[in-house]
């Protein structure tokens, strides 16, 4: 074989390899890329999730404040009015409140409605549902 041959084949290796990189790398984008935009949306979710605990827990804070089912319902919902949520959150409300002297505890209940920053099929917008328990701290003394 003479040398520009072996040169010839050399270079015909080397484009054949480029080209199967090209093609292999091609194929990991198409793999990769949504796996990336769908870990955007969980970053999202579990931002909102936890930002929907901490304003349960917060509300119900507040609610346990109250003196009956009627001001702790309303101090709930003074707590969520005047709460900052995440940026892709769209809703935030009171979805319950329990004020039970009985057992010395009040239940609040939050919904909060987001969209999705990257929506995916057949998911734009996801609701999360948080409570929060906690006791009763104005238990007026009994007569």
């Amino acid at each position: 074989m003479t040398f520009s041959a072996r040169r010839r084949l050399r270079i015909a290796e080397k484009k054949r390899s480029s080209g199967s990189s090209m093609v292999e790398t091609l194929a990991g984008f198409i793999v990769i890329i949504p796996i990336a935009l769908a870990a955007v949306d969980v970053v999202a979710f579990v931002s909102a999730v936890d930002s929907n605990e901490h304003l349960a827990e917060a509300a119900a804070r507040g609610a346990a404040k109250g003196s009956s089912q009627d001001s702790a319902q309303t101090i709930a919902e003074d707590v969520v009015k005047h709460c900052t949520p995440p940026w892709m959150v769209q809703k935030v409300m009171i979805d319950d409140v329990e004020y039970d002297l009985g057992k010395g505890m009040v239940s609040v209940a939050t919904l909060m409605q987001m969209k999705l920053p990257v929506p995916l099929p057949g998911y734009s917008e996801i609701s999360c549902r948080a409570s929060s328990i906690e006791p009763i701290v104005s238990t007026p003394a009994p007569n």
